[in-house]
């Protein structure tokens, strides 16, 4: 329960000024991403072993986001009581919260004839975008090395996605609108977290992909057995987690120093598509994968060239 507190205890952060770019903690933001990855990238695999499992990804969703909810509700008495989740942002929280559910219905949908590490790596645009955006919505700075590196960055996506090629997958798209999806999402954990709680932001994304699935889950229904309930119970748990320790990372560090961590998740999707479903990616995957590797390890050597990461 220690951690669950600290991650969840009220932040006493009054109404804040526009962000001046002064990173806030980068060292911890950058544990706590590389955390995420290894609880994000586990419950890809879970979504994925689920989704071949010809179940569908609202049924998923729905379940997940239910558990989530009855977590997250259950913790609240002991976290802070029913102030956790007073908010003026009521309508960025929704709005916020139906990216939380068409983000994951597109990747997991995109992992039905994807490979999980391919699907990774084509995802690994959002670090690029979110960098990008963070120069008109945080002010923060971002030079020519930068801007270069979060070309080659796209290169390295369009690389693995072959789209001239005969073997490109249609389904490459669904992975592009759920990292688009996401960058906006992580932006506005940022904005969020300045005056908002993290149980608060990750409450009202539960509760709203809740909300989104409950809609649509029944059209698409099927019985589930008890134990493919707890397989998606620990999808669950991942889930919950992982967006603790996302949104914790972002309101403690920088955006631009931050995202090129997420790029530790390579590392647990190759293993884990090994290991678990057999899967090896083909010559352009590597070649797709080091290139974005490169060009996101370059961002965080000029990062660091310009001024030391703080603790």
């Amino acid at each position: 329960m220690s951690l669950l507190q600290d991650e969840f205890l009220p932040l006493k952060v009054p109404a804040m000024p526009a962000y001046n770019g002064t990173p806030n903690n980068n060292m911890m933001g950058i544990l706590y991403i590389c955390a995420a990855m290894l609880m994000m990238s586990s419950m890809d695999a879970v979504g994925k072993w689920l989704v071949e499992a010809e179940y569908s990804v609202f049924q998923i969703l729905f379940i997940r986001s239910c558990i989530n909810f009855c977590i997250l509700f259950s913790l609240m008495p002991f976290l802070g009581g029913v102030q956790l989740i007073k908010t003026k942002r009521f309508g960025a929280h929704a709005i916020r919260g139906l990216l939380g559910f068409i983000a994951p219905a597109l990747f997991f949908t995109s992992l039905q004839s994807l490979e999980l590490a391919e699907a990774t790596v084509i995802f690994f645009v959002a670090p690029f975008i979110m960098t990008a955006l963070s120069v008109p919505l945080f002010k923060e700075k971002v030079g020519i090395h930068r801007w270069g590196a979060i070309l080659v960055g796209f290169c390295g996506v369009l690389y693995v996605m072959q789209p001239t090629s005969g073997i490109f997958d249609p389904a490459a798209f669904f992975v592009l609108g759920a990292s688009l999806c996401y960058s906006i999402m992580m932006l506005a954990s940022r904005w969020l977290g300045k005056t908002d709680r993290t149980y608060t932001i990750v409450f009202f994304v539960t509760f709203w992909t809740s909300i989104a699935t409950g809609f649509v889950a029944p059209f698409f229904w099927k019985p589930i057995p008890l134990e493919h309930v707890m397989v998606v119970g620990l999808m669950a748990v991942l889930s919950l987690l992982g967006n603790v320790f996302i949104v914790k990372a972002f309101t403690m560090g920088e955006v631009g120093v931050i995202t090129p961590f997420e790029y530790s998740s390579l590392i647990w999707a190759l293993s884990i598509g090994y290991l678990v479903f057999g899967e090896v990616p083909g010559d352009h995957g590597w070649v797709g994968m080091a290139i974005i590797l490169a060009s996101g390890l370059y961002m965080v050597y000029r990062e660091n060239k310009k001024r030391p990461v703080t603790v």
